[in-house]
């Protein structure tokens, strides 16, 4: 009973990707997949210019979504600063408000894991402008 106990548990791990084995390397530095929200969101963190601190971008139905992917969009959050937006957002995991946001959006260019992506970010509620690349860090 144990080994059938032990098998399966291995093969539930080599068929599902953890959550913080997913990482894609950009210009700008790795983006890490960190955590799905009950909401539905998938949390993943992109580098700013401060390596003490990442910023967060929110995606939209993608938590959990290891096949099949395609197109997704949703807001990302940065530390408040001085210059930003004129209004508020609340950060969708802590519910705080965050004045240092906007749009992205995010297009996978393979469907299944690992796969690497296109995504596109404005400010507040301008239209995406800035593009990054995301190609899968894997094992191999």
């Amino acid at each position: 009973m144990k080994s059938i106990l032990a098998a399966s548990l291995a093969f539930a791990a080599i068929a599902l990707p953890a959550i913080a084995d997913e990482v894609w390397s950009t210009p700008v530095g790795d983006v890490i997949y960190e955590d799905d929200l009950a909401t539905g969101e998938a949390a993943l963190s992109f580098p700013t210019g401060d390596p003490e601190v990442r910023s967060m971008a929110y995606f939209t139905g993608m938590a959990g979504v290891f096949t099949g992917r395609d197109y997704f969009e949703g807001v990302w959050i940065e530390p408040d600063a001085a210059n930003a937006c004129p209004v508020s957002i609340a950060d969708p995991k802590s519910g705080e408000p965050r004045n240092n946001w906007g749009r992205i959006q995010i297009v996978f260019t393979e469907p299944d894991f690992p796969g690497g992506w296109v995504a596109m970010r404005g400010s507040c509620f301008d239209t995406p402008d800035q593009f990054l690349v995301g190609k899968p860090v894997t094992g191999e």
